[in-house]
C-alpha cells in the first residue's frame, strides 16, 4: 500500500513533457517580446540620435551668427556665403567675423569663422565642421582651427534674407557692406543601417536673425535687433 501511494504522487513522464513543452513556449514567447522591445529602443534611439546632433551643432551655429560682425573695421572683414553642389547635394559654405570667440591671451574675442562640410582623411562620409582663426592681427598666416560639429551629414543648404527675398548666397563686399537680416541653415543627414530605405532623410533646418543687420539703403546705421526664429 505505501508503494502505490507513492507511485500516485509522483509525475508521469508525459507530464513531466507536457510541461517542458509549456516552458519551451513560454520562452520563446518573452524571448520574441524582449527581442521586439530591443529593436524598437534601438529604432527609436536611431531616430533621436540626428536630432540631438543636430541641435547641439546648430546652438553654436546660432551663437556665432548672432555675434557677426558688421563687415567693416580693422578686425571685421566680409560677410561671404558661398552656395556650392558636391555629388548633387547642397555643400554651401559662410565665413564671416564673429564676437564669439573666447578672449586668450595676446587676442581678442573676435575670430573669422567658416562652416562647410568636410571630409577627413581616411573617412568617406562628410562631417559639418566649424573653422576658426583667432588672432586676426598676426603678421604671420596663422593656421585654422577645425572643429567637427556633426557627423554623417549629406548636405548643407544655407540661404540669407535681404529683407524682401531669400537669396542663395552673398557676398557683403557687392551688397553695400552689410549683413543679411537673417540666415537659414538646413541640414540633411544621411540615413542609418537602422532607418527603412523608403523613409525621407532628416532634415533640420533653423532661422537666425542677426543683430547687426541692415539695409544698403538704410541711412544712419540703424541697427535691427533679432534673435533665433
Amino acid at each position: 500500500m505505501w508503494r502505490s501511494r507513492k507511485n500516485e504522487e509522483a509525475f508521469t513522464l508525459l507530464e513531466m513533457l507536457v510541461a517542458l513543452g509549456l516552458m519551451a513556449l513560454i520562452a520563446t514567447a518573452l524571448y520574441a517580446a524582449l527581442r521586439t522591445g530591443f529593436r524598437a529602443r534601438r529604432s527609436a534611439e536611431a531616430a533621436i540620435e540626428p536630432v540631438r546632433k543636430a541641435g547641439l551643432a546648430l546652438e553654436i551655429v546660432r551663437r556665432d551668427l548672432e555675434a557677426a560682425m558688421a563687415p567693416t573695421g580693422i578686425l571685421a572683414g566680409a560677410f561671404l556665403g558661398e552656395d556650392a553642389e558636391d555629388a548633387g547635394k547642397d555643400a554651401d559654405a559662410l565665413a564671416w567675423f564673429t564676437a564669439s570667440g573666447k578672449p586668450i591671451e595676446g587676442t581678442s574675442d573676435i575670430v573669422r569663422a567658416e562652416l562647410a562640410l568636410a571630409t577627413q582623411t581616411g573617412e568617406t562620409e562628410r562631417v559639418l565642421v566649424r573653422r576658426t582663426i583667432r588672432n586676426l592681427l598676426s603678421p604671420t598666416e596663422v593656421e585654422l582651427s577645425e572643429q567637427v560639429l556633426c557627423r554623417g551629414i549629406s548636405s548643407l543648404n544655407i540661404r540669407y534674407f535681404d529683407g524682401s527675398a531669400w537669396l542663395d548666397e552673398w557676398d557683403s563686399t557687392t551688397q553695400g557692406d552689410v549683413l543679411p537680416f537673417a540666415v537659414e541653415t538646413t541640414v540633411e543627414f544621411k540615413k542609418n543601417a537602422l532607418v527603412p530605405d523608403d523613409a525621407e532623410p532628416y532634415r533640420l533646418t533653423r532661422v537666425f536673425a542677426l543683430p547687426c543687420a541692415r539695409s544698403a539703403s538704410e541711412e544712419g546705421g540703424r541697427a535691427v535687433r533679432g534673435g533665433s526664429w
